[in-house]
């Protein structure tokens, strides 16, 4: 299976996910956030681990294309530096956070843009490509090439 594909499903559910549950629990995902934000040591795992995560998008998935591929490529370095400013900006990362969960406005429609941008990934990466589907037509047909 292609990178960018692999890539696409996974980025495409787990957006899909976050997106509905912060639909239909956004005032207990606020309390969450505000209590991990009081755990400093926390932050700092959980921004290493963000950075790995960015990493492995970024030195695995780093296509320049003007194509769908792109969008992947860009979602990989937004992680990747979000995961650097949690570790060295933490307080910067805090206020920001906090301003984002306390306006419903700015949660919602972050969390629609997410299950949009989830729903494009995954037709992305779970439609079948016209190659596949025109050899697959071919072996239908008995035709051997």
């Amino acid at each position: 299976m292609d990178k960018s594909r692999f890539l696409s499903k996974v980025l495409g559910i787990y957006l899909i996910i976050v997106s509905l549950a912060m639909f239909a629990n956004l005032q207990q995902f606020t309390i969450y956030v505000q209590e991990l934000l009081k755990d400093a040591p926390l932050m700092l795992v959980t921004g290493f681990w963000t950075l790995i995560i960015g990493l492995l998008m970024v030195v695995s998935h780093n296509v320049w294309q003007w194509n769908w591929r792109l969008l992947i490529t860009l979602i990989g370095w937004i992680i990747l530096l979000k995961g650097a400013s949690m570790i060295f900006y933490p307080h910067y990362v805090d206020r920001a956070t906090l301003v984002f969960m306390q306006d419903t406005n700015i949660a919602y429609s972050a969390a629609g843009f997410e299950l949009i941008l989830g729903i494009i990934l995954c037709y992305l990466g779970f439609k079948r490509s016209r190659k596949v589907k025109s050899v697959d037509q071919k072996s239908r047909n008995g035709n051997k090439s």
